[in-house]
C-alpha cells in the first residue's frame, strides 16, 4: 500500500480555511492491512516500521512503526516495545531521533469532521536517560493572538496554526545541547525548542524567490504557510537533520534552508531548491549526512521530490561543499531514506533498496528480499521501503531496513538478509489463517496462508472458487518443517491469469491428518 501522500500533491494544497492550515498528506503507512501483533513480548510486534535509529552510546536499535517504539540490543534475537504512554503504541510513530541518552518520537492520529479525515498531530513522547523513563508533551501550538513573529529588526505578519489538525510532526533531529530539540511540524513549520519543549519558536525562512535571510535585513512578507493560492512553500516543514558541525538542515516543500547559527536567536538562512542548487526536486522528504572518508567529502544527502513545477523531478540530491554544488542521481524514484558505511551509500523508496558503492556514482537495485534461511520468507515485491540504518558491529556491520510488509536485517551490505515478520500465531481455535485478507492482488502482490504443523510432513495446498472449483495448487506434496509456516498466494490460477473478485478457499492436506481449511475474499 503506497504513502497516501504520495497520490495528488495538488490535495494538501488545498485550502483549508476552518483549520487555518493546508490539506496535507495523511500518512498510513499500510497500517490498515498490516497491523498485525505478533503474541511473543520478545517479538517486534509489527510489520510496518518507518523509522530506525542506531544509540551509539547504548549500542541499540531503535524502531518506529505502527505498534509505538521498539528496541533491539542484540541483532533482533528479542525486541522490547516501550508502552509507558500508550495512545504512541495505539497510533503508532511518525518521527524519531536518537542522539546519546536522548530518545525523542512523535505520533498522529486520523481526525474526522464533516465526513472528511485530517492527520492530526498527537504530540511528543522523550527520554533522558536512553529509555528508562519518559514524558509526554502536547503537540507544539501557537496562540490565536500569535498574529506577528519578531525576527531581527523585522515584525512581520504571521498566521497562527492554532489546531493539530494537519499540523504533524513528521521529522525531528535533536540538538547538540542537551535542552535543544528541532521538529518538522508540516503546516507548523519548522521549530526549534531550547528547553525540551517547555517552549517552541517558529522559525522564519527565506520564502520564494529569495535564497537568503539575515535577521539585519528589512523584510516583508507573510509567514504563513501555502493553502490554495495563499501562503509560501518553504512553511510547510517535512525534514530536519543537524549536523556533525552543528549546521541545522531544514527540509520544506520549497527546497532545502541551512543555518550555521543553530542557537541564535534569530539565526541566518540560506536556502537550496530547483532554482537556487539545482535540487532535482523542491519538496525534501529527508535529509542524512555521510561522514567524510580517505577518499571523499563529508556530504549531505536530500530526499528530493517533485512539489509543483514540471522542471522538477523525483530523485536524490547530494553536496559535498556545504550547499555551493548540489549533484542528483535516481531521477524518478521516490527515496524515503539514507543509510551509510564508509563510500556506500544506501537509500530505500517505493522501488525497493538502491546501493551506491562509490559515493553515488552508480546504483544497484536490490527488489527481492528473502531471508537465506527461508526463501518463502520475503518482503513482498510490491511493498514500499520507509527506513534505513547502519549499526556499527563485527567487521562488516548490520544495515536494518524498515518496510511495509517487514524488517530485514543483512550483515554482508545488502547481499543477504534476515527477515523478521509479525505474524498472529496458530493455536487450537485458529489452526489457520491468510493475510491480508481482504486480498487485492495489484496492490498487496500475495497473500501469506499461514499454518502450523505438530511434526515435519508433507504439505499440500489447493486453493478453491466458491463453486468448489480447482483454482490453484500452489504446493504439492512438499516436505515442511515442524512449527509455524507460511506459503502465498499471488492472486492467479494455475494458468496464470488473474483470478475474478469473489469468495476463494483453501485447503492444506497435511499427511496423516486431517486437513485445514479457509477462506479469502479477493477484492481489488
Amino acid at each position: 500500500m503506497q504513502l497516501l501522500f504520495l497520490l495528488f500533491f495538488a490535495i494538501w494544497l488545498a485550502a483549508m480555511p476552518r483549520y487555518a492550515a493546508v490539506a496535507q498528506p495523511v500518512p498510513e503507512y499500510g497500517f490498515a492491512k498490516y497491523a498485525l501483533r505478533g503474541q511473543p513480548a520478545s517479538s517486534l510486534g509489527t510489520n510496518v516500521v518507518n523509522h530506525i535509529r542506531y544509540s551509539e552510546s547504548a549500542r541499540r536499535i531503535w524502531l518506529a512503526g505502527r505498534n509505538g517504539l521498539v528496541y533491539t540490543d542484540d541483532g533482533g534475537a528479542t525486541f522490547h516495545t516501550i508502552t509507558a504512554i500508550r495512545r504512541f503504541n495505539e497510533n503508532g510513530i511518525q518521527a524519531l531521533d536518537v542522539r546519546g541518552q536522548r530518545i525523542w518520537a512523535s505520533s498522529s492520529r486520523l481526525t474526522e469532521r464533516d465526513g472528511r479525515r485530517f492527520p492530526t498531530g498527537d504530540g511528543l513522547m522523550f527520554s533522558s536517560d536512553g529509555g528508562r523513563t519518559w514524558r509526554e508533551l502536547a503537540q507544539p501550538l501557537d496562540q490565536p493572538g500569535d498574529s506577528v513573529e519578531r525576527y531581527g529588526i523585522n515584525v512581520l505578519r504571521a498566521l497562527p496554526i492554532t489546531v493539530p489538525q494537519q499540523n504533524v510532526i513528521y521529522d525531528i533531529a535533536l540538538g547538540t545541547r542537551d535542552s535543544s530539540v528541532w521538529v518538522a511540524t508540516w503546516s507548523g513549520g519548522i521549530r526549534r525548542t531550547q528547553n525540551n519543549g517547555q517552549s517552541w519558536q517558529r522559525m522564519v525562512l527565506p520564502p520564494t524567490g529569495r535564497q537568503r535571510i539575515a535577521p539585519t535585513d528589512t523584510l516583508s512578507f507573510r509567514l504563513e504557510p501555502r493553502r490554495g493560492a495563499q501562503g509560501d512553500l518553504v512553511f510547510l516543514g517535512f525534514s530536519v537533520l543537524q549536523a556533525s558541525d552543528g549546521a541545522v538542515w531544514v527540509g520544506t516543500v520549497d527546497g532545502i534552508c541551512r543555518t550555521d547559527e543553530p542557537e541564535a536567536l534569530y539565526p541566518s538562512w540560506v536556502k537550496y531548491n530547483r532554482t537556487f542548487g539545482g535540487l532535482s526536486g523542491n519538496w525534501v522528504i529527508a535529509i542524512r549526512e555521510q561522514a567524510a572518508t580517505a577518499r571523499r567529502a563529508r556530504a549531505i544527502w536530500a530526499a528530493s521530490w517533485r512539489a509543483e513545477s514540471g522542471q522538477e523531478n523525483f530523485g536524490v540530491s547530494w553536496t559535498r561543499d556545504n550547499g555551493e554544488t548540489w549533484r542528483t542521481a535516481l531521477l524518478g524514484e521516490r527515496i524515503y531514506d539514507f543509510a551509510f558505511r564508509g563510500d556506500t551509500v544506501y537509500a530505500v523508496g517505493t522501488n525497493g533498496l538502491f546501493i551506491s558503492p562509490d559515493g553515488g556514482e552508480t546504483w544497484l537495485n536490490r527488489r527481492s528480499i528473502r531471508d537465506a534461511l527461508n526463501p518463502r520468507k520475503f518482503i513482498r515485491a510490491q511493498a514500499e521501503f520507509y527506513a534505513l540504518c547502519f549499526e556499527p558491529f563485527g567487521t562488516n556491520g548490520r544495515l536494518w531496513l524498515g518496510s511495509e510488509d517487514g524488517t530485514a536485517l543483512s550483515t554482508d551490505g545488502g547481499n543477504s538478509w534476515q527477515i523478521f515478520r509479525a505474524d498472529l500465531a496458530t493455536d487450537e481455535k485458529t489452526k489457520t489463517y491468510a493475510y491480508p485478507n481482504p486480498f487485492a492482488p495489484r496492490i498487496d502482490g500475495v497473500t501469506r496462508i499461514r499454518y502450523q504443523l505438530s511434526r515435519p510432513a508433507s504439505v499440500t495446498i489447493r486453493i478453491f472458487d466458491f463453486a468448489m472449483n480447482p483454482v490453484r495448487t500452489l504446493i504439492q506434496s512438499q516436505l515442511r518443517p515442524a512449527g509455524e509456516d507460511e506459503d502465498v498466494w499471488n492472486g492467479q490460477s494455475d494458468t496464470g491469469v488473474r483470478v475474478a473478485n469473489g469468495v476463494y478457499f483453501y485447503s492444506i492436506e497435511i499427511a496423516g491428518e486431517a486437513p485445514l481449511r479457509g477462506k479469502i475474499l479477493v477484492l481489488e
